[in-house]
């Protein structure tokens, strides 16, 4: 009660994503194991594109808030030079089952050197400038594309994408306008290459009732 005699009441803090979804671990491991399958595949293309062994860290999978996830990117964007991301985004649609906005990020600086590698040492700067967006959509195209190809092919499920969409900006600006859901399905993962090391994020967006969707398939796959 408050000192003009009416009454108060109190709010309740507003329950996590994991604590809506009420997901476990072993579900999560599991969802882990799956990205774990599907971006190792696409890795090995990867690698042969830029000439280099490349290796790939088991992706971590979090459930986080959308504005948490633009913390997190404003921390690795400030790591670049040019304090901007590179971000390649495909929508995937699982015959009506789930759909997802799946982005592929990188500060700017590490996508520049992928693109540099993709060429070839002797590709001058003006040819990097001017082949840097279909370079950048064929790097999207390789490992968003074959992730989603192998999730596809373990899921038993036709999954139809959109063509890869290149933007540089801010973090938060990248998120905001290709994201509407408040909970984000995040699998990060981690990218070595011989001269240069290089780390990225491959977020998989999507509402509530699609993730539950998408554990659903994950829950048959590894009959949890």
């Amino acid at each position: 009660m408050n000192s003009a005699g009416e009454t108060t009441t109190a709010v309740a803090p507003s329950p996590s994503a994991a604590e809506r979804l009420a997901m476990t671990e072993l579900q999560l491991d599991a969802m882990a194991e799956t990205f774990n399958l599907s971006l190792g595949e696409a890795a090995a293309v990867f690698s042969q594109l830029v000439q280099e062994e490349i290796e790939l860290s088991v992706p971590t999978v979090e459930l986080l808030p959308r504005a948490e996830l633009v913390e997190r990117l404003e921390i690795m964007q400030d790591s670049g030079s040019q304090g901007r991301l590179c971000s390649i985004t495909q929508r995937f649609d699982a015959a009506g089952a789930f759909h997802t906005d799946t982005m592929l990020i990188f500060p700017e600086d590490d996508s520049l050197e992928i693109v540099r590698r993709m060429l070839g040492d002797e590709a001058t700067a003006e040819t990097i400038s001017e082949l840097e967006q279909d370079a950048l959509a064929e790097i999207g195209n390789i490992i968003i594309n074959g992730c989603m190809s192998s999730i596809s092919n373990l899921f038993r499920k036709e999954i139809i994408g959109t063509l890869p969409e290149v933007v540089i900006n801010d973090s938060r600006t990248l998120i905001m306008e290709h994201c509407t859901a408040d909970d984000v399905l995040v699998a990060r993962i981690g990218m070595h290459l011989a001269v240069h090391n290089v780390s990225g994020f491959v977020l998989f967006m999507m509402d509530i009732p699609s993730i539950r969707s998408f554990v659903g398939e994950i829950e048959h796959l590894f009959d949890i």
